[in-house]
């Protein structure tokens, strides 16, 4: 009986061992499992993060070219403008010179 009791015991730690290795295996395994998906995820996140920066700065180029464009524009327009009355006021300074040099009655 006592004898028994003893291979009880003994078969009682072993399982117990069994299942603590058992359970240590698990956790490891759990574990591992968590790293690969935390990584995974942070993967993710990055290139998530990237395409979100990528699509922002096209976006970016695109509406600074719409704006470049506008001002282009507008600067010839405005080149233009002043090249028509720089001309206007070339014409009026030639006869203004002229009015000197030769005289109001066109007489020297």
């Amino acid at each position: 009986m006592a004898l028994d009791i003893i291979k009880d015991i003994v078969d009682a730690e072993a399982r117990a061992e069994e299942m603590i290795k058992n359970a240590e295996a698990e956790a490891a395994s759990l574990k591992a499992e968590a790293e690969k998906k935390g990584a995974s995820i942070l993967a993710e996140a990055k290139q998530k993060g990237k395409e979100e920066l990528n699509a922002a700065a096209d976006a970016a180029v695109k509406e600074s070219s719409q704006a470049v464009e506008k001002i282009a524009e507008q600067a010839e327009l405005n080149c233009r403008k002043i090249r028509e009355e720089a001309s206007v006021k070339k014409e009026e300074a030639i006869k203004a010179v002229m009015r000197k040099v030769v005289g109001t009655d066109g007489n020297s």
